[in-house]
This record gives C-alpha cells, structure tokens and sequence, in this order.
C-alpha cells in the first residue's frame, strides 16, 4: 500500500513539474504575442507599414513567377502566422514593353 502511494506521489510530482514548464512557455508565448500585437497595433495607427516593422514581422518574402505570368508569394514570417498567398496579377502595357 505504501509503495501505491510513492507511485503516485511521484507521477503526482511529474505531472506538477510538466504543468510548471507548460506554464512557463504559455508564459513566454504570451509575450511574444503581445509583442507582435504592439507593433501590429502601431502599423494600424501609422497607417502605413515602416521598414523596421516590416523587417520585425517577415523574416523573408520568396516570390516566383510562373509559365503564366502570375506570381507565387510566400511571406515567412517571424511569428506564429506563417501563411501563402497566390494571386494572378495582370500585366499592364509598361510591363509587356519591359
């Protein structure tokens, strides 16, 4: 019976350390997001969008021109909402003379 209870005061005692670590990165997460909330926040008062929030939102934008003419764009972002977007662009008369 007591080697029962020790069983379960340890996994008791695992459990609580991987709820303090959950916690911690719940923490850390929150953060983060109201860091990126901040500056989102700060883009929509400016109206427009500076380089430097830029550079603190997209890590890098890749963009590829397919057999078409339309663009594939994938903006890799230095947050949690990583995301693609595909759109067909009409060419104008300047860029069919380019």
């Amino acid at each position: 019976m007591i080697a029962k209870r020790e069983e379960e005061i340890s996994a008791l005692e695992k459990k609580i350390a991987e709820l303090r670590e959950y916690d911690k990165v719940c923490k850390h997460r929150k953060e983060h997001l109201k860091n990126t909330t901040q500056i989102l926040d700060e883009i929509l008062s400016e109206g427009k969008i500076s380089d430097v929030n830029l550079r603190m939102l997209v890590n890098k934008i890749l963009i590829h021109q397919n057999e078409d003419k339309s663009l594939d764009i994938k903006f890799d972002m230095n947050g949690e909402f990583n995301g693609t977007v595909s759109m067909f662009i009409e060419p104008t008369e300047e860029s069919e003379i380019a």
